[in-house]
């Protein structure tokens, strides 16, 4: 039906009934404008309405509203709100008689909409025609009908709506009145209407800084209307804005910047390639012409995965060649750019997992949905990857190891990897190694920098300089940044310092001593309270601080610690990686920090990296206590400021865990080293990456972690620290089925607790320790542990410790003779996880019922609880533990006499355990295959499946070796 542009009075009635969401919520009827109360109400009628009149399922409108805090009743309370809406809908309507407006389909609901009865329906109408009116070329027609639509606005679209669907759904809301805001001026553009436009358009930059569309119309009306120094100024601003975030102009703003320059009055032409945290590029680039176009050149061969690694010494200027040629090729990468500094030469180099979640974030990937282990994070990425063209810059790599799981496997995209060693073994890579510049680079990059005239006056001691800079980059711009601050100074000046204070720089390849004397160059420009920061910011051993971080460790708002990082950033002394994230070159940090010690008196260090440690702390217990679903933190041995509520679901927990991984492990180390920051943090912060266990995902640099505190314990002779690493080592050991190392140090934790009153930590340890004795077949040790644990983990209030000990303390009891218990004590774990919302203990519990039923002979009751504990863990994204489910489910098949089920389950068990590493666990999926294979009178393959499950259970001292062997036995 053809819809005439609206004018007011020819517009087509209002029906009856009608719903506002471009605002807060509202039913209007007859003109009577209502509200809806209370929220979840209107989250639900929002949920609808957003569907404008498609079915939606119950389930689907629970997750919409609830998300992943959906309690257990929400199906009763979603039915309560449906008959709330009703009432108000339709008010008249007698009990028994079907609703004709939210109506009933099945297992869901659906709103009966007329025609114009959703503003947001309308909004869609609106701007659908006016797009048409622009492609016949009728701006008039797309003015007139941008204004109407932007009235249906009333404020923030889904005012006060809670619920993760909704606040999806309001960003997208207010992206498409932007949208709507910026054609509809540009239209007025079009119009001739310059002068009127500036206003409007100047307020919409300044509250979108980096909506790059709407500078670039701001800067067309200004310069349409005469004023060019005007929109220059808009081009700087809005540059400068885009450099604060990591991000650089793209196409369509610098081709208005051209035309602006150029004096040139023509449209700007469509088209714009998107930038996903590429960082800022190097203005003043300068030289490596030839570097530059063989590496193009490499990149520039047709639709396949075209890798070239650039490598070199720190400060030779790889990231500015590699970002340099990324913005050479936006137009052949049109879906984006990808960066990110490795940190290959930091003593904890970036964690690929890490890395991915980034990644995938950038890509679009909401954050409670990136896989929490690294291998499905790498799956994923590849899957992304697979139909796009997106260049990928991976810069500062330590080894091939490091960026193996981030290469996109797809055709099309690009990859440039930097790193300071050589790369020789990357596939099908374009090898360069990158050198100091040329006497005539050197020199023209410093007359970019300073000025041909200063130069040219000077030539002589311009050379000197750039000898004693060792013709490296990064030195010349921290000197050339210094004389740029001090127009009066002269460049012999400079020299000369450089000569007093050792000049030879041309050393710089990672002698310490010679890059101070450029630091210190460096830092003569900043004030005291910058100088302050750039010491302070250096001491921790993190590969990056947040904004937030900086300002814990500078003890000021985070406003002020911002204009402190960019300041340094600035002057070349701190790097922005990202918005609000900073890192320092590795030749600073050991500057900064060498000259804190010498500066700043030891307890004001001390005190900004106790701060750090603390609020590091505080964060750690709240995201264990989220991921645990509630569990006490079990040993607290030193108060720390509260974070509680941080983290809202285990999801969010568990990804900062697994991001911020890194970062606590090192501040663990570091505190453990630490003379004078008490021991009790670092046993803490170690002990808030246990749960990363129940994903049996053991963090990179546990061990280290953790022998680094025992160690730092047992010199301050602290028994609850030297307990927490003890449990830690025992997990550590534990997850690679080294039961016997991991059962001494539980015995060691659980002796220091008994000792020190430690109840939480105790029947936490108990727990585990049991599990050792289970795996190890000593059942009536299991028995008598899980028995003495479970009392403590109920007084301890946490549901997931005590559904972990009923789950083994079910499997002790069945192996000791008492399988009614053992039911009884499975499905009570069940249960408990089910109440809590523990969605991985429910995985936990279902396992361990499914093993009772499976060995008292019940192989369908087994079937479907390790059937729903398998979908669990999928979910939860751990494919150790998927394994373990798998192997079980192929114990079930073949308990029921299905070789084939059993022997499909098996080998992918084998699979999932061969690429994650778990030795029992892959000796498990072969004895199932051996199983399988017998069962269908394959005697030699059985046999071959037996005899390498009997190598890894022999290895790791486990009791299946026994079973093996019997079974070899019987194969012949």
């Amino acid at each position: 039906m053809h819809h005439p542009a609206p004018t007011g009075a020819d517009h087509d009635p209002r029906p009856q009934l009608s719903f506002r969401i471009l605002g807060p919520v509202q039913v209007v009827t007859g003109g009577a404008e209502t509200d809806i109360r209370p929220p979840l109400c209107a989250a639900v009628l929002a949920a609808l309405l957003l569907r404008q009149g498609r079915r939606s399922s119950s389930a689907a409108l629970i997750e919409d509203v609830w998300g992943d805090a959906a309690p257990p009743h929400a199906l009763g309370a979603l039915r309560t709100h449906v008959s709330s809406l009703r009432g108000l809908l339709e008010p008249g309507r007698a009990a028994r008689t079907p609703a004709r407006v939210l109506v009933s389909h099945g297992e869901g609901y659906a709103l009966r909409l007329e025609q114009g009865a959703l503003d947001l329906a309308e909004f869609d109408r609106l701007t659908d025609a006016a797009e048409r009116a622009r492609s016949a070329g009728r701006p008039q027609e797309v003015r007139s009908l941008l204004d109407a639509a932007l009235r249906l606005f009333r404020g923030e679209p889904l005012a006060g709506v809670p619920g993760p669907h909704a606040a999806a759904q309001r960003d997208r809301l207010a992206e498409r009145r932007l949208d709507a805001l910026e054609a509809r001026w540009e239209a007025e553009l079009d119009l001739g209407g310059h002068t009127a436009a500036i206003g409007p358009l100047r307020a919409l930059a300044d509250d979108h800084p980096l909506r790059e569309r709407t500078q670039e119309l701001l800067m067309t009306a200004l310069y349409e209307a005469g004023r060019q120094a005007e929109a220059l100024e808009v081009h700087a601003r809005a540059a400068r804005a885009l450099r604060e975030r990591g991000a650089v102009p793209g196409p369509r703003l610098e081709r208005i910047h051209r035309r602006v320059l150029a004096g040139a009055r023509t449209p700007a032409a469509a088209g714009g390639v998107t930038a996903l945290r590429l960082p800022q590029g190097t203005a003043d680039f300068t030289g490596r012409e030839a570097t530059v176009d063989q590496l193009r050149a490499a990149l520039d061969h047709g639709r396949v995965v075209a890798v070239s690694a650039v490598s070199g010494m720190g400060g030779v200027g790889k990231t500015a060649l590699a970002v340099h040629v990324a913005n050479g090729l936006r137009d052949r990468f049109p879906d984006g750019q990808l960066f990110v500094d490795l940190r290959g030469t930091d003593a904890l180099p970036a964690e690929p997992a890490q890395v991915l979640g980034d990644f995938l974030r950038a890509l679009g990937v909401v954050p409670g949905r990136v896989p929490a282990l690294p291998a499905e994070r790498a799956a994923l990425y590849r899957s992304l990857m697979a139909d796009r063209r997106v260049f990928v810059v991976l810069d500062n790599a330590r080894d091939l190891g490091q960026v193996r799981d981030l290469l996109p496997g797809g055709p099309g995209c690009g990859v440039l990897v930097t790193s300071r060693t050589r790369l020789a073994g990357l596939p099908g890579a374009t090898l360069v190694d990158l050198r100091e510049l040329t006497e005539h680079e050197a020199s023209a990059l410093l007359v970019r920098l300073i000025g041909e005239r200063r130069v040219r006056a000077e030539e002589e001691a311009a050379r000197q300089l750039l000898d004693d800079c060792g013709r490296l980059p990064l030195a010349i711009r921290i000197v050339a940044a210094r004389l740029a601050a001090r127009p009066a100074a002269s460049i012999a000046q400079t020299a000369r310092a450089l000569a007093d204070e050792r000049r030879r720089l041309a050393e710089l390849s990672g002698d310490t001593d010679d890059v101070e004397t450029t630091f210190r160059l460096g830092t003569d420009l900043l004030d005291a309270e910058q100088l302050r920061a750039f010491r302070l910011l250096a001491l921790p051993d993190v590969p990056e601080l947040t904004r937030a971080a900086a300002a814990v460790l500078l003890d000021r708002t985070e406003r002020q610690a911002e204009d402190l990082c960019e300041a340094l950033v600035d002057l070349s002394l701190l790097e922005s990686i990202a918005p609000g994230r900073y890192r320092y070159h590795d030749l600073l940090r050991l500057y900064a920090r060498k000259t804190a010690a010498e500066e700043i008196p030891a307890d004001e260090c001390d005190g900004a990296l106790l701060r750090l440690l603390e609020t590091y702390l505080a964060l750690a217990r709240d995201a264990y206590r989220a991921t645990m679903a509630g569990d006490a933190f079990p040993l607290t041995l030193v108060p720390a400021p509260s974070a509680e509520g941080h983290f809202a679901t285990q999801d969010s927990a568990t990804t900062w865990l697994l991001d911020e991984l890194t970062a606590l492990l090192a501040l663990t180390e570091q505190a453990a080293h630490h003379p004078r920051i008490p021991v009790t943090i670092a046993a803490e912060l170690l002990l808030s990456a246990d749960p990363l266990g129940r994903h049996a995902n053991q963090p990179h640099g546990l061990d280290r972690a953790a022998r680094a505190v025992l160690e730092a314990a047992e010199r301050a002779g602290d028994p609850g620290a030297e307990a927490v690493a003890h449990y830690m080592l025992g997990g550590a050991h534990a997850q690679n089925f080294e039961l016997a190392t991991a059962i001494r140090h539980f015995q060691v934790t659980a002796g220091i607790c008994r000792r020190e009153g430690h109840s939480t930590l105790l029947g936490l340890t108990l727990g585990v320790l049991a599990g050792c004795k289970l795996g190890l077949h000593d059942f009536p040790a299991a028995l008598d542990l899980l028995t003495e644990a479970l009392p403590l983990a109920e007084a301890a209030q946490s549901p997931g410790c005590v559904g972990y000990v009923r789950g083994f303390l079910g499997l002790a009891q069945l192996a000791t003779g008492a399988p009614e218990a053992a039911m009884e004590s499975g499905r009570a774990a069940v249960a408990l996880a089910e109440t809590s919302g523990d969605r991985e203990g429910q995985a936990a519990a279902l396992r361990v019922l499914g093993q009772i039923c499976l060995w008292l002979g019940r192989p369908d009751e087994a079937l479907d609880c390790l059937s729903r504990s398998l979908d669990l863990w999928r979910v939860t994204g751990s494919r150790f533990r998927e394994s373990l489910g798998l192997s079980l489910l192929a114990e079930a098949h073949n308990l029921l006499g299905r070789p084939e089920e059993a022997a499909a389950c098996a080998e992918e068990a084998r699979e999932a355990a061969e690429q994650h590493g778990g030795g029992y666990l892959l000796g498990r999926a072969l004895a199932q295959l051996g199983h399988a294979c017998a069962a269908r009178d394959r005697a030699s393959q059985a046999a071959f499946h037996y005899r390498e499950a009997h190598a890894l259970f022999d290895r790791l001292g486990m009791p299946e070796a026994r079973e093996m062997a019997a079974r070899l036995q019987q194969t012949g």
